[in-house]
């Protein structure tokens, strides 16, 4: 019998083609027991840390959400760069997280390194100087790690408390970019609609989206490059030429008009509010409910809306040939651990879009409406 779920070694969750490519990851990390310690200070600390390690790392955030509970990160990994970063460089990455007082520590210690006679010397101690602060660089651990470590101890000293705030490792799915990547982006961004806590995401200040429509110039450029692309085999072609145009696209993803959006802005007397804000987009829960049960398919409008396991633990999420390129590079990796199964893509179930398939063969509890 063919696993269902396939052992993944974190070290070969990496995109064929790492090396000379971006690839780009959403990363889902909760806090210890679930406790609901975001309020609005520490996700206004967590947003500002995310984008300080964004430039220091190098990488870039496409989407985020920063709920009560846990962090939603879909990030675009750069390989990491052959050539050595000129000392101005160097000390410009340094002074986005370090303080003055290091950063005068680090320029005396490059300066004596400069000051070697010998010339292979002279370059060895540059370099091993430079690669002891730049090893974070375009390293998706190194980047999440930090953003979570400093949160912690900044959270914990203002709390007086110790120990460990976070539910071990962040957990990541490598998305194709393209259509994956904007859908995924989509799931992360209706992450309060979902949770009830806003109607629209454009009134959610701690989400990409909502930070976009405040005109935040990052969160813009973000949701920009996720919309580069028609589809996930498409080159790197802009969909259309201005952001009112872009934004107009990405939330129709997420914003259908229908009867049960209108209803559900002026309610119904009597009806609960986790009732009422189960109503969305033109379709309600119970209809969304009765076609799971039915064993019909959702459209990827009514899948961003349900609570679905592929985005979180699909471990690779694209097209056929994007996930099967993925799983023939690790079964040939790891032969040992993979010798039953003979194909990597499988199609999402349930869903009636034919364009994204999943590593893992998800069975139970795929899709929870919240």
């Amino acid at each position: 019998m063919i696993p269902l779920i396939m052992r993944v070694t974190r070290k070969y969750l990496l995109a064929p083609e790492h090396e000379t490519c971006a690839s780009v990851y959403h990363c889902l990390s909760r806090v210890v027991w679930r406790t609901f310690i975001f309020k609005k200070e520490e996700k206004e600390f967590f947003r500002k840390t995310m984008r300080q390690y964004e430039a220091y790392c190098g990488v870039k955030v496409l989407a985020f959400c920063l709920m009560s509970n846990h962090v939603h990160i879909l990030v675009k990994v750069p390989p990491k760069p052959k050539r050595m970063l000129s000392d101005a460089a160097f000390l410009e990455k340094l002074a986005l997280i370090y303080s003055d007082e290091h950063l005068a520590d680090v320029k005396r210690w490059l300066a004596e390194c400069r000051a070697i006679e010998n010339k292979e010397d002279r370059k060895l101690a540059v370099r091993e100087l430079k690669e002891r602060y730049t090893r974070r660089m375009c390293d998706l651990s190194e980047f999440m790690k930090a953003i979570k470590q400093k949160f912690t101890q900044w959270y914990n000293k203002r709390k007086g408390k110790t120990g460990t705030l976070w539910e071990g490792r962040f957990r990541s799915v490598l998305v194709e970019d393209g259509y994956a990547a904007r859908m995924t982006a989509a799931y992360i961004d209706l992450n309060p609609v979902r949770a009830g806590m806003v109607a629209d995401p454009k009134d959610y200040r701690w989400c990409s989206y909502g930070e976009a429509c405040a005109g935040v110039g990052l969160a813009q450029q973000g949701l920009l490059e996720v919309m580069q692309k028609p589809d996930g085999y498409a080159i790197n072609e802009p969909l259309t030429e201005t952001w009112q145009e872009v934004m107009g696209e990405y939330r129709m993803m997420m914003v259908e008009e229908g009867a049960a959006a209108d209803q559900e802005e002026q309610g119904v007397p009597g009806e609960s509010k986790a009732k009422r804000r189960k109503k969305r987009n033109g379709f309600s829960a119970s209809e969304i409910e009765e076609i799971l049960k039915s064993g019909g398919k959702l459209s990827a409008a009514q899948m961003l809306h349900c609570k679905a396991r592929y985005f979180t633990d699909g471990v690779v999420l694209g097209s056929r040939e994007f996930v099967d390129r993925f799983f023939y590079r690790m079964k040939e990796a790891r032969p040992e651990q993979h010798t039953k199964r003979m194909t990597g893509a499988r199609k999402l179930r349930q869903v009636s879009d034919s364009r994204m398939y999943s590593l893992r063969d998800l069975r139970k509890d795929i899709y929870r409406i919240l």
